[in-house]
């Protein structure tokens, strides 16, 4: 995130205000044996989102208390840094192997080793909250809770390079453009994806298929995606076009399709970009038709084709366009 820099600098009270600025105001001690810090952030400020990198530079603990409007995830790429969450009597260490999901009503703390770096994503809380509230067809109970700790396997993992494909794009493309169509794509993806695949206090309630849809109303969404496959679709945009409640569309596509919304979405984009490979012209490449239709990490993709079609979209193409 180095085209988005935010902070440079060594004295503590500046650090501190400069970083409450995107979090919240909290107490920051530098603890190590010089009691001093050469701290940095790169930030890019999106519609739901914050997006970025940090380091202390030196061992710092820090402890924002509760963070109130917003979830943090954090992901150090080096050091480590121990996580202590007292509400829930949680500790562990986060390390390049063990991310942390820290949510607004769980007071943290946390020690900083002095080579310790982040990536890290601010969440707006009323955006996550409302999504689960269209999902669930109802208000929460509760506030929204995830597990910390994000051990580096299965979807946490999906999840991570998600953010790291963002932070790419957004490379690429640089803070005038951070509204784009691919922006706002993988911003929806990051929200829809957590709430997905890190467990929470509402994940059995996302899962209990206790109500019904209408198939009018699945064949409705069917037919809105197709006809949509190439724009940024969120949840919120197939609940609109259903009709339907969130939850019931949530339940009825798990229940007459077996996969989720979104899910079927990323079915529909694998196609279309299988039919545009197959009448590819001569210069064009996979990564041009993957990303076209919002596939951006093209191992993945390449492996999740070659599963469907029993070939890997590199044959696909070669095979159109000939030796």
């Amino acid at each position: 995130m180095a085209n988005f820099p935010f902070l440079a600098s060594s004295d503590v009270e500046h650090v501190r205000d400069r970083v409450a600025q995107v979090f919240c105001s909290h107490r920051l001690e530098p603890t190590g044996p010089k009691r001093a810090l050469d701290a940095w952030q790169n930030i890019a400020k999106l519609s739901r989102l914050s997006i970025g990198a940090m380091g202390y530079g030196g061992d710092a603990e820090v402890d924002p208390g509760c963070l109130e409007t917003f979830f943090l995830a954090m992901l150090p790429y080096k050091g480590r840094a121990k996580i202590d969450i007292a509400r829930s009597k949680v500790q562990f260490e986060a390390n390049p192997s063990v991310g942390t999901l820290l949510s607004p009503t769980d007071p943290v703390r946390m020690d900083w080793s002095g080579d310790c770096a982040k990536m890290m994503v601010r969440i707006d809380r009323e955006s996550l909250e409302s999504q689960l509230s269209t999902v669930l067809d109802r208000p929460l109970r509760e506030p929204l809770r995830f597990e910390a700790a994000m051990p580096l396997a299965g979807r946490a993992a999906a999840w991570w390079r998600f953010v790291y494909l963002l932070s790419d794009e957004l490379e690429a493309r640089g803070e005038s453009d951070g509204r784009s169509a691919t922006i706002a794509q993988l911003e929806s993806l990051l929200l829809t994806s957590l709430l997905e695949g890190q467990p929470h206090n509402y994940t059995e309630a996302m899962r209990r298929g206790d109500g019904a849809i209408v198939p009018r109303h699945v064949r409705r969404v069917k037919l809105y995606i197709e006809e949509h496959a190439h724009e940024a679709i969120g949840i919120e945009d197939l609940v609109e076009a259903s009709g339907v409640s969130g939850r019931a569309l949530y339940e009825g596509f798990q229940r007459f399709c077996d996969i989720s919304p979104m899910a079927h979405v990323r079915n529909v984009r694998m196609q279309r970009a299988r039919e545009d490979l197959l009448s590819a012209a001569d210069n064009v490449t996979v990564a041009q038709i993957a990303s076209r239709w919002g596939f951006f990490e093209f191992g993945r993709f390449a492996g999740q084709y070659r599963k469907v079609y029993g070939e890997t979209p590199s044959q696909t193409l070669r095979r159109r366009q000939g030796p």
